[in-house]
């Protein structure tokens, strides 16, 4: 990792923009609303190490897929999904926009999802899970879901757990693990 002891959180209220500086050339804009955040009274707010901790695990994970595999840039996502789990609202959940799943249990383990829409499918990072919802991150660039509404890379939906589909990336990992030992 990256030291993160010069890592600051920025907000602008100018320009209402949450960033963050991570000392390397020019700060990440974060592509979250001021309406979208909480505790944002700040102009500048160092990185600790719940941060760092919870960037890590981000990271790490999103490196273990093969770097073509996933349409997003690791650090830039891991970056994004923390900046939305540390400042995010709590949202409303918008299961309606998505297609119900045949899954009877979601397994913890599993943090990335599909989300089917009916006009398109998007990759998410599942940022929160309970028993009934789940915070999704879109990891895809964009997804339409509905004939007004499209999503822009790393927006958050929160959904019934229901709506949550197995990610293809997993499933074609998955068959390919499978394969392999047959071959063996």
């Amino acid at each position: 990792m990256r030291d993160s002891a010069q890592w600051f959180w920025c907000y602008n209220p100018e320009q209402k923009q949450l960033a963050i500086d991570t000392g390397d050339g020019e700060p990440l804009v974060l592509p979250y609303k001021p309406q979208q955040l909480v505790n944002i009274g700040f102009s500048q707010q160092g990185f600790d190490v719940e941060d760092a901790n919870a960037y890590q695990q981000v990271l790490e994970f999103l490196q273990s897929y093969h770097q073509d595999a996933l349409p997003v840039e690791p650090h830039k996502a891991a970056l994004c999904a923390l900046g939305f789990c540390r400042f995010g609202c709590p949202q409303m959940p918008q299961s309606w926009h998505f297609q119900k799943s045949d899954l009877e249990q979601w397994p913890q383990q599993r943090q990335l999802c599909e989300l089917n829409s009916g006009f398109d499918q998007g990759l998410f990072l599942i940022l929160e899970m309970d028993d009934e919802f789940a915070s999704c991150m879109l990891l895809s660039k964009r997804m339409q879901v509905s004939a007004i509404k499209t999503l822009r890379q790393f927006q958050v939906m929160k959904v019934l757990n229901n709506r949550l589909l197995p990610a293809t990336i997993d499933l074609a990992t998955a068959a390919q693990k499978q394969w392999n030992t047959k071959l063996a």
